[in-house]
């Protein structure tokens, strides 16, 4: 069995259907008796350059070890499948299996994401913890301060 490391491309409107796709596909290569060594799934991002007119893409990809018969029918799988507008299967002389540098940036931007909201719902939390005022919404206070007048 030989190493090869897969990407495809999926059309953005089916994006939804990636993971039965994923799924579809890591049967196919295990019931060849081939191994997923990495699978990284990079979500929606913009294409260099429009593929059928098509902007943006799904992006997954897969590490895999399988025989050259596995590796055909899953070929054929992505040419017969309407929602993959593009694959690239390339040759490996041995396992990839560390996190590849688009996908540490996606774990890295999550991550930062999650902070950030994290520390909103801090700010909130300490808001509302700390007056009287803050606790009512913008539209109470408002008509709190028209009935002082």
């Amino acid at each position: 069995m030989r190493h090869y490391e897969v990407v495809f491309l999926v059309h953005p409107d089916q994006s939804d259907q990636v993971p039965g796709m994923i799924d579809r596909y890591k049967a196919l290569i295990e019931r060849g008796n081939g191994k997923v060594h990495r699978l990284e799934d990079w979500g929606r991002r913009q294409l260099t350059f429009p593929v059928k007119k098509i902007h943006k893409a799904h992006f997954v990809l897969m590490n895999i070890e399988v025989s050259a018969e596995t590796l055909e029918e899953l070929s054929s799988a992505f040419r017969f499948n309407d929602a993959v507008l593009r694959n690239l299967i390339i040759s490996r002389s041995e396992p990839v299996t560390e996190i590849s540098k688009i996908y540490a940036e996606e774990l890295r931007d999550q991550e930062k994401e999650r902070e950030r909201d994290r520390r909103r719902e801090e700010e909130l939390a300490a808001r509302r913890g700390s007056g009287g005022d803050a606790e009512r919404p913008p539209a109470e206070e408002n008509a709190a301060a028209g009935a002082a007048r």
